[in-house]
């Protein structure tokens, strides 16, 4: 049986155990890796039983170790990422379920048997695939559970951290480097349509509606 399947019950790691790990996990494609800062974060908030991420890399190896059940929703891509994440020795591929293809064919019909602990976006980042894929992952993220973004600084992905911000079921807990940690404290309110319970929608853009907010003041001022 190969090695890579039998390094027993996922279980929170050393100190020295976790640095080795995310050297191993950074060294995955460097130059478009995970700041190693930010690979250390995600195992000290593990282990877990359930976990998900969009694209895969070094953070896929790190989450193979300290997640019971992972799933990896990725490409092949010309560079053929998936099968050199499998070649590696340090992924524990009895822990991952890679499930090939576009985010916005894969994740509107997969079926979790789980609830998730971690979900982290690192996928496409072309607007709006990281709102897409949110809406998407995140009613399977359990109460409690983290949400992780990576590259804040994408504009596509720091508007969806903006409004993230502004809302009640998620509360940040830290920014590391590029990549923010929320941690979900309730389901979304209101439903398919709720756009009017979300802080966000709080207040409207006045340039499309200032006359009918004059209207209604100075109607009410009588």
């Amino acid at each position: 049986m190969d090695d890579r399947e039998v390094e027993g019950t996922t279980r929170s790691l050393s100190a020295e155990e976790l640095r080795e790990l995310v050297v191993e996990a950074a060294s995955f494609h460097p130059w478009d890796a995970m700041a190693p800062a930010a690979l250390e974060a995600i195992a000290s908030r593990g282990p877990f039983q359930a976990s998900a991420e969009t694209g895969c890399g070094g953070s896929t190896i790190l989450l193979s170790r300290i997640s019971e059940s992972h799933t990896a929703f990725a490409i092949e891509g010309e560079s053929r990422t998936i099968t050199a994440l499998r070649a590696r020795p340090d992924l524990r591929v009895t822990s991952v379920n890679f499930v090939e293809g576009e985010t916005k064919t894969t994740l509107p019909v997969h079926s979790f048997s789980q609830p998730l602990q971690l979900i982290l976006l690192d996928g496409p980042h072309a607007y709006p695939q990281p709102q897409m894929e949110f809406v998407y992952l995140f009613e399977h993220l359990s109460p409690g559970g983290w949400l992780v973004l990576d590259d804040l600084q994408i504009r596509s992905v720091h508007d969806l951290y903006r409004f993230l911000l502004q809302e009640e079921f998620v509360e940040l807990e830290d920014v590391v480097v590029r990549t923010a940690f929320l941690r979900k404290v309730a389901h979304p309110p209101g439903g398919p349509d709720g756009w009017h319970l979300q802080r966000w929608n709080r207040w409207p853009v006045l340039r499309y509606c200032w006359r009918d907010v004059l209207r209604n003041f100075l109607r009410g001022s009588h």
